[in-house]
């Protein structure tokens, strides 16, 4: 179609629409245009599967608009033509009424593909939410979570519902250490560092309780007062280090490290002559008949979980999809190399629609790197792209949020020139799910970018987070991604923006740049889009998918990691 085919202001309009940026006003100037010009409906529609960032709040409107437009196709067969078929003129045979209906199944047939990516007989599986209980497994929606198990050496666990791997969320519930060492982070910045056999409770991001075992608390200096309850005192931390050991008879040893501890005895005690602060240095044993000084002992209590950093086959193994953007050939001019079938973990290469098998646009810097030191020469190039352009892969295997999995996703992200003028200057890297609202032409996602304001942005449904301070043009930052799935529990998302200068560190960090709520999704994303808005300009590197935070922060070529 020609430009002059589209009325004025339309592409204006649909750009803002995919932005979520129309006011009710510029609303029903779209609904308008789109009612009276067939060229802009079939752009509208053309463009309803490469752009999922069409508002929500828009979706009744669009759906009434798309039933006016059939009423209006079905209104345009005239009455003579409808008479002209009753009159049954002897050439007009049975033949001929097959060949239209025919014809008419494939137009139907046509337009489910050009606006859903496949046939109504091929629909994409519909996961089921996680409203339905299997038969003896709780459902834990509405528990919060406060705490991660940040690591874990040779542990054996006795609850029905276990934690599984490191990273993974705990919810306010009991748990039993039958052996090993793990280490709890609670969100408050505490942890707690667990030897097997030990029973605790985690009653919040402030509180636990032991019954029995052996911990050892690390205090945080930001965070607020935690309290440790044992059967004989409760204990809170300033700004403290000490270790707690809890016998089966409810005796409790108390050893402080560094700093002080307040002890808080119970009612039973309340008349045993004790101070009421300890310090560092020193322990006491409180039981029911005394409460008395002992000698300190830092050596019977696991300060810290041991081991060594993990091996690099481990963490080979633990990366599922990764591109350096490096071309195979650089072409001549450079910015034309092929860049779109380098890496592993996937099943396409890059392309400009999620099933199309098109090309993704995208201009190859293969002599340039974002990555500050470059470990390979297989791992130079990135990519460029801008102007609304949007590439399209699909993963070999997909993030599945319907179980319990923890999922890591980083890249270098730089924006490549200071904006002129005001517009869509976001970037950012997104996975998607496979089905397509037919009228929104959205999907679900998970996104993580710069905003047009440049500031770090994490989005999912229902949530978008935005962090101060801005970004700054012309500079690289690292992103790691951190996506906890859970079968019967809530999802949560956690993103973290690394400056160009800043260490990232070998253990996922307590701060992070954006945190999502719990929320509940059980979809499965198979693809990853790379998008650059209308009026943006990004360049992008060494993109890793994997299962651990070591997994997606080495930065050597996997290509050379033994297997």
């Amino acid at each position: 179609m020609s430009v002059q085919d589209i009325p004025p202001r339309f592409d204006e309009l649909l750009n803002q629409l995919l932005d979520d940026n129309l006011s009710a006003d510029e609303f029903a100037e779209f609904e308008k245009k789109l009612l009276e010009n067939p060229q802009a409906r079939k752009l509208y529609f053309d463009l309803l599967d490469i752009n999922s960032g069409i508002d929500t709040n828009n979706d009744s409107r669009l759906q009434k608009l798309d039933q006016v437009i059939l009423q209006g196709i079905n209104a345009s067969t005239t009455p003579r033509e409808i008479q002209k078929s009753h009159t049954g003129r002897s050439s007009f045979s049975t033949v001929s009424y097959l060949l239209v209906a025919a014809a008419s199944v494939c137009i139907i047939l046509l337009a489910e593909w050009w606006m859903t990516d496949h046939f109504f007989w091929n629909q994409p599986v519909r996961v089921a939410q996680k409203e339905k209980q299997e038969e003896g497994v709780p459902l834990e929606m509405n528990q919060p979570y406060v705490a991660t198990l940040s690591r874990s050496f040779d542990c054996k666990w006795g609850n029905e519902n276990p934690p599984r791997f490191s990273g993974q969320r705990l919810l306010s519930k009991n748990l039993t250490l039958l052996q090993g060492i793990a280490e709890f982070r609670f969100d408050s910045g505490v942890r707690l560092i667990l030897e097997g056999p030990t029973t605790i409770n985690i009653d919040s991001a402030t509180c636990a309780t032991v019954a029995s075992g052996s911990v050892v608390l690390h205090g945080y200096e930001s965070s607020p007062e935690f309290e440790l309850i044992t059967p004989q005192a409760r204990f809170f931390d300033i700004g403290t280090e000490y270790g707690a050991k809890v016998d089966e008879q409810g005796g409790t040893e108390l050893h402080v490290f560094q700093g002080a501890v307040r002890v808080q005895p119970e009612m039973e005690l309340a008349e045993i002559s004790a101070p009421l602060v300890i310090n560092e240095g020193n322990a006491r044993l409180i039981e029911p008949e005394s409460n008395k000084e002992i000698h300190l002992d830092p050596n019977r209590f696991k300060r810290e979980v041991p081991g060594q950093p993990k091996a690099l086959t481990a963490v080979r193994k633990e990366l599922l999809a990764y591109d350096s953007f490096h071309p195979p050939q650089i072409a001549d001019p450079p910015r034309f190399s092929d860049w779109r079938n380098s890496g592993f973990g996937w099943t396409t290469h890059w392309r400009n629609r999620a099933n199309k098998p098109g090309n993704a646009p995208g201009k190859s810097l293969p002599e340039r790197s974002l990555q500050p030191d470059l470990k390979s020469t297989d791992q130079s190039g990135c990519i460029e792209l801008e102007r609304g352009n949007t590439a399209w892969r699909s993963l070999e295997k997909p993030v599945r949020l319907d179980t319990d999995a923890i999922y890591y996703v980083s890249f270098f992200i730089q924006q490549a020139a200071e904006p002129t003028a005001s517009g869509y200057h976001y970037g950012n890297i997104s996975l998607q799910s496979e089905e397509v609202d037919k009228l929104s032409g959205q999907r679900n996602k998970l996104l993580f970018g710069i905003n047009s304001q440049n500031y770090p942005t994490l989005s999912l449904k229902g949530q978008t987070l935005e962090k101060a301070p801005p970004l700054l043009p012309e500079t690289t930052y690292f992103y790691v991604a951190k996506i906890v799935a859970s079968e019967n529990a809530p999802d949560q998302i956690f993103l973290r923006a690394f400056y160009e200068n800043e260490t990232i560190p070998d253990q996922e960090p307590l701060i992070w740049t954006c945190i999502s709520s719990p929320f509940d999704d059980s979809n499965t994303y198979p693809h990853v889009r790379i998008h650059a808005g209308k009026s943006g300009k990004y360049r992008f590197d060494e993109l890793r998918i994997g299962s651990s935070w070591e997994s997606v922060v080495n930065l050597q070529d996997p290509a050379e990691l033994p297997e």
